[in-house]
């Protein structure tokens, strides 16, 4: 996998990880703010003190820049009190202050960032701006109750707007975050005349729909009958004359239970979390070379090695390397001249027990590799006299982190041409057929788990509109397949693991490349990448969706009424 797909992948994991993360915290606050706790919200966000009548407002804001700062986010903060303001327990005149807070609230975490960035004056430029901005709106439109009846009736039009027609949001979201700055972005390379002319052409567009629409709703009758029409499929709040209601006090604000949904699935948050763990642990774990790895030390110097299902990763890999001949017995003064600056060192009192010590022992082990094998350099090592209680402890060290229990065997000729870091595992391994039935049942259980997924979210949202049982119980077919696949990946990588294998590596001289045999597991120095990791994860994660949605389906089945009449009832 080259460097662009892996980061493709990754960005996406990682806005979908964030993303469920927010959603799954506003629902868990929602969750929270029932009953009593919403009733104790409402008598705190619908603060008055009469006879300071603004000075509540501004405690709002204060409290709104405080929960936000605690939080650090203004969505979680005021997406988790919208829905008790649209049942009416907040008033809308009360939730403006708590979002002019919310947003100078958020502001402090752009703050924090840039106090810990390497460039911090560029940095608090960049924080301070988003800073003054949103200071400057609230001076501009909040201190002076005249100036709030704008944002205010802005925010019930397009909440009104909304509740006819159910694209609104959808449409206003992408024109105004999308169609708009993207068409203003193209409009500015053509130079500032014309940017002009079109940002002018734009704005009396603007200025004319809302000319046009605040005349049709309060003087209609200096507008021509051309424009006083009320088509079929204009919404009813941007109609002239809109129908009767058949409820004449659907207009009258009505202020809801404070159970705020409370027959919902409450658990249900976290099946769907759990299961967009599953998605998100299988997509970067199944394509990745970290299955399993091998990884060098630091005075080893050799690139490291990544094996995945189906390709073996390294930098190595990048330059022609070939096989190299068996390094010959060193003669006494080459294995001397390892160990002059050692040696030397060794006088020292208590030198090998010494903080840093090791550093000369790894440098003795690598001014060695060229001509002589590690154990030659670890007999060597133990012979010579050093002062200290340590040093036997060290020369183990140094070979016991290049050494492997693999037996080698020397080839003749070219081990790889220079090329795509990236190599297919037949061209490296030999037991590339079990990696890849491994990673076919990963992504086999990534295609289930993505369904059962997809069909739990539809029972999620449309439950209670319409019987979703069946979708709630192919969900949790579709967990269970992918459940079994996961754990037959697991079994299949577990029995590659004690598979005898052979695998082309660079020798720990770096003189060349050999072939190193025996158990996958000795190989690879059992060490399991974060790809079975992951896959253990994903597991976990649909262990926990599993067990929500059968909890569900249980309570469901007994709560379901009796379809047979009783005694003395009439069948229907």
């Amino acid at each position: 996998m080259s460097d662009g797909v892996a980061g493709t992948i990754l960005l996406i994991v990682s806005l979908l990880l964030l993303t469920a993360c927010l959603v799954l915290l506003v629902k868990t606050l929602q969750t929270v703010f029932r009953g009593q706790a919403a009733i104790w919200m409402k008598s705190l966000l619908n603060l008055e003190f009469k006879r300071v009548p603004f000075i509540a407002d501004y405690i709002l804001i204060a409290f709104g820049a405080g929960i936000t700062i605690l939080m650090q986010s203004s969505s979680i903060t005021t997406s988790t009190l919208t829905p008790l303001v649209g049942i009416g327990l907040i008033k809308l005149e009360k939730m403006f202050p708590f979002t002019v807070g919310a947003n100078i609230g958020t502001t402090v975490t752009g703050i924090l960032s840039a106090l810990a960035g390497s460039n911090i004056a560029t940095g608090m430029t960049v924080a301070m701006s988003h800073l003054l901005f949103n200071l400057v709106g609230t001076i501009l439109w909040f201190p002076i109750p005249m100036m709030r009846r704008v944002p205010l009736s802005m925010a019930r039009f397009n909440g009104n707007l909304a509740a006819d027609s159910k694209w609104y949001p959808l449409v206003y979201t992408v024109l105004v975050f999308f169609l708009v700055p993207g068409l203003l972005f193209i409009v500015s390379l053509g130079g500032p005349a014309v940017a002009g002319v079109f940002i002018s052409l734009i704005l009396l567009t603007l200025l004319s729909l809302i000319l046009l629409v605040a005349l049709r709703l309060l003087r209609p009758s200096v507008l021509p009958g051309c424009l006083k029409r009320d088509p079929a499929w204009l919404p009813r709040t941007l109609m002239v004359s809109p129908p009767e209601e058949l409820d004449s006090s659907a207009d009258a604000v009505v202020t809801s239970s404070a159970d705020l949904n409370k027959d919902a699935w409450w658990q249900g948050s976290a099946a769907w979390a759990a299961g967009w763990f599953v998605v998100m642990l299988l997509v970067v774990a199944v394509p990745s070379s970290q299955w399993a790895s091998l990884h060098y030390t630091k005075f080893d110097s050799r690139e490291h090695v990544g094996i995945g299902a189906w390709a073996t990763c390294s930098k190595a890999f990048t330059k022609e390397a070939n096989y190299m001949v068996p390094i010959q017995r060193c003669s006494s003064l080459q294995i001397a001249n390892c160990f002059t600056n050692l040696t030397s060192k060794c006088a020292k009192e208590e030198f090998s027990s010494a903080d840093g010590a090791n550093v000369m022992y790894e440098k003795s082990w690598s001014a060695c590799k060229a001509n002589c094998t590690t154990e030659e350099w670890f007999a060597e090592c133990n012979r010579i006299p050093c002062s200290g209680s340590s040093h036997a402890q060290q020369c183990y060290n140094v070979s016991a982190a290049v050494l492997q229990p693999f037996h080698v065997t020397y080839r003749h000729g070219r081990a790889w041409a220079a090329g795509s870091m990236c190599r297919p595992n037949k061209d490296i391994l030999s037991n590339a057929s079990a990696l890849a039935h491994a990673g076919n049942l990963g992504i086999t259980a990534l295609v289930a788990g993505i369904v059962a997924q997809a069909l739990l979210l539809l029972y999620v949202f449309l439950d209670g509109k319409r019987d979703m049982n069946l979708f709630l119980q192919a969900s949790l077919a579709g967990f269970v397949c992918c459940w079994i696949f996961l754990v037959a990946t697991l079994w299949v990588f577990a029995d590659a693991l004690e598979q005898e294998s052979t695998a082309i590596i660079i020798h720990d001289s770096k003189k060349g490349a050999i072939v190193a045999g025996g158990k996958f597991k000795d190989i690879v120095a059992n060490e399991g990448g974060i790809g079975a990791g992951f896959v253990i994860g994903a597991w976990v994660c649909a262990s926990i969706s599993i067990a929500v949605i059968s909890h569900r389906l249980y309570v469901t089945s007994v709560k379901a009424p009796d379809p047979t009449p009783q005694a003395g009832e009439p069948a229907v």
